[in-house]
């Protein structure tokens, strides 16, 4: 029997095996949020092996002409309603992921596998929860050829990328955008809106990438200086507001409040999932999002500010600074142990790439993110201190594939990195214990 040409790195599946079975965290802050999260199912680590090999197979595959994306969930059979269920369980082969793949793309289906009585993992059925928030188990996404990304309790942790095993690295894009929503932020408002903004970005960044017609997005400050990038006349403009609350006009003392009470009232008047009514709060969000990233669709870049007013789409960006080619662009990977490395604009391929790099370098307190047809996605910002560009490539490794889940873990991570008010260290530890008790009770994980 013929071994296929291409196998994972044994040394990368043992790293990986060792930090879903007993994963460490960085610090103690991390320690705190690791309570919130559910560990579910993980699998041996040859069914590790094969789970990885197949999917990665899988995505060179192609149905029709087209690429296949399948998304893979361990866990066992379920008998819910949005659940089918395989009379015979199917062998977990390439070829019957590249058979179901085209069916269970849109609405997003997982397929489930779980091993049978001999251990051999099967295909047991399929389940479709367009909405389901947190997916605590093993799972693994085909995002296309040769790219495949693996999650566990609810948050990505590493990627196969051509012929590359990396483990990813969420604090290199949340630093690269978090300077330039923070700059915009009122005054008056708690540093957790920065978090909703960022989280609504890289929503509306990971469904511009699904519809899979590419885009650009260009988040810009309160003001009109972007208007000199954008060729007039514009065609699609106007202006909408998708926000569902003005945070601006949000009253918020934070001396008036402490601890548990501070974290509900927070809840209540940013209008965060809370309650009974917390689910379809956050579905709401979701399809917002989605109807922004719908108009990035049209030819042309969407602009919208930090609180995702839409000014106009199917705009053109117009070049100020001709002399911004030449300037020292550093081109990172969300990886750990990135370093980067130091490259040109024409590095970056296509033009609506080139011109999303060109209007970042243009408009210094913007964000750009520009994806591709076949699904890449850059996301630009200017370094004016250091009059440089940073490009983060394959940015779509760390886009909100988990849902719900991921925000939390961005959550976790926004406060790891310090960025949560604060007047003393007593005052934050007890913000934080509050938003861990307030993630606890939610998610019922007492």
């Amino acid at each position: 029997m013929a071994n296929p040409a291409f196998q994972l790195n044994e040394q990368f599946i043992q790293q990986l095996f060792d930090r879903i079975s007993a994963p460490q965290e960085s610090s103690s802050t991390g320690a705190m949020f690791q309570s919130v999260f559910l560990k579910g199912n993980i699998p041996t680590r040859d069914q590790l092996a094969k789970i990885l090999d197949v999917a990665y197979w899988a995505s060179f595959a192609t149905e029709e002409g087209n690429s296949v994306t399948a998304s893979l969930i361990l866990n066992p059979v379920n008998n819910t309603s949005d659940t089918f269920r395989f009379d015979i369980p199917l062998e977990l082969t390439a070829k019957t992921l590249v058979k179901l793949g085209p069916a269970l793309e849109n609405p997003k289906s997982d397929i489930g596998i779980w091993p049978d009585e001999t251990g051999d993992l099967k295909i047991w059925g399929f389940t479709s929860a367009p909405y389901e928030l947190i997916k605590p188990d093993f799972w693994v996404q085909v995002l296309g050829p040769g790219r495949i990304l693996i999650l566990f309790s609810g948050r990505s942790i590493a990627a196969v990328t051509g012929n590359a095993a990396v483990f990813l690295d969420h604090k290199i894009i949340m630093q690269s955008m978090m300077a330039k929503i923070a700059a915009e932020a009122k005054a008056d408002e708690i540093a957790i809106i920065n978090l909703l903004r960022y989280n609504a970005i890289l929503k509306i960044a990971q469904q511009m990438r699904a519809h899979g017609r590419g885009g650009t997005i260009l988040i810009v400050p309160e003001n009109q200086n972007w208007s000199p990038s954008i060729k007039a006349p514009i065609r699609y403009t106007g202006g909408a507001n998708f926000l569902d609350v003005d945070s601006r006009q949000m009253p918020f003392q934070k001396e008036e409040y402490e601890g548990l009470d501070q974290i509900t009232r927070m809840i209540e008047e940013m209008n965060l999932p809370h309650q009974k009514d917390w689910v379809d709060s956050w579905q709401k969000i979701q399809q917002q999002c989605n109807r922004i990233a719908r108009l990035t669709a049209v030819d042309g870049a969407l602009v919208m500010n930090f609180d995702r007013y839409v000014y106009c789409f199917g705009a053109k960006i117009r070049p100020i600074n001709v002399d911004a080619t030449s300037t020292a662009m550093q081109l990172l990977n969300p990886f750990e142990s990135e370093s980067g490395i130091e490259g040109k604009f024409t590095a970056l391929g296509g033009t609506r790439h080139q011109s999303a790099a060109q209007f970042a370098y243009d408009q210094p307190g913007s964000i750009a993110i520009a994806a591709s047809m076949d699904g890449n996605v850059t996301i630009f910002t200017r370094d004016s201190q250091k009059d440089s560009l940073n490009a983060l490539q394959q940015a779509e490794l760390m886009l909100l594939h988990e849902g719900f889940g991921g925000s939390l873990w961005n959550l976790s991570l926004f406060a790891e990195l310090g960025w949560f008010e604060k007047k003393d260290q007593k005052k934050e530890g007890n913000y934080l214990s509050a938003v861990i008790q307030w993630m606890k009770t939610t998610l019922h994980r007492e």
